[in-house]
This record gives structure tokens, C-alpha cells and sequence, in this order.
């Protein structure tokens, strides 16, 4: 496998699989706070609005960087003579899509919610 293809096979494998999951937890999200299902992180899981708030937005989210990995994944398989470290920046760029993710999802939590999980205002 070239490493055209396998940068793509990466972002194409990693966008799907994040398009699948979102699509997932949006159709069948986690009722009750786990420690198994969901976005689990210490803000999401105080109380059960926060792990909704949580759980739908990182639905959300997961699909459109699902959709842009698998674009992205496509996109460059167009790119001539990439190089050696093109496996290494699709990794790269994978890894930073899960940042963003967890990133964003905690901004929004301390948007919508103050350090106690109650709610600053209707959102």
C-alpha cells in the first residue's frame, strides 16, 4: 500500500467509523449517565441535563468531522508524490479531530452550564 493510500484508508477508515458513531448516538442516545455509553467526561456526567447537553452536541459534532475526515480522506487520493510522512499527518489530523471534539464539547458545556451543572440561562 502506497502512502497515498494509506493516508487515505486512515482519514477514510476514522471519518466513517466517526460518521457512524455520531449517527448512533443522535439515533440511540445514552439515557442515563454510564461509564460504558456516551460522551463521558467528569463535566458531561454531573447531573442528567449535562449528559444530554453533552451527549447530543458530541453527536452532532462527531458527524461533521465524520464528514470532513471522509473528504478530506477522498481529497487525497489526488495528491501526487505525497511524500513519507502523509500516514503520519493523516494520524496527526485524526488525533486533532478528537481534540477538537472533546474541546468543544466541554466549551459548550461551560456555556450553557456553571461549575455546579446547573444551567446559566435557557439554551
Amino acid at each position: 500500500m502506497s502512502m497515498v493510500e494509506s493516508s487515505a484508508f486512515i482519514l477514510l477508515l476514522v471519518g466513517i467509523i466517526f460518521s457512524i458513531v455520531g449517527f448512533f448516538f443522535r439515533i440511540f442516545p445514552p439515557k442515563k449517565i454510564n461509564w460504558i455509553y456516551g460522551y463521558r467526561t467528569f463535566s458531561s456526567m454531573k447531573n442528567t441535563d449535562t449528559w444530554n447537553v453533552a451527549n447530543k452536541y458530541s453527536a452532532e459534532l462527531m458527524i461533521a468531522e465524520g464528514v470532513a475526515l471522509t473528504i478530506f480522506g477522498v481529497s487525497t487520493l489526488f495528491i501526487p508524490n505525497p511524500g513519507v510522512n502523509s500516514a503520519i499527518l493523516a494520524i496527526g489530523v485524526v488525533l486533532l479531530s478528537a481534540i477538537i471534539l472533546i474541546v468543544a464539547t466541554e466549551r459548550q458545556l461551560n456555556k450553557v452550564f456553571n461549575n455546579q451543572g446547573e444551567r446559566k440561562y435557557n439554551v
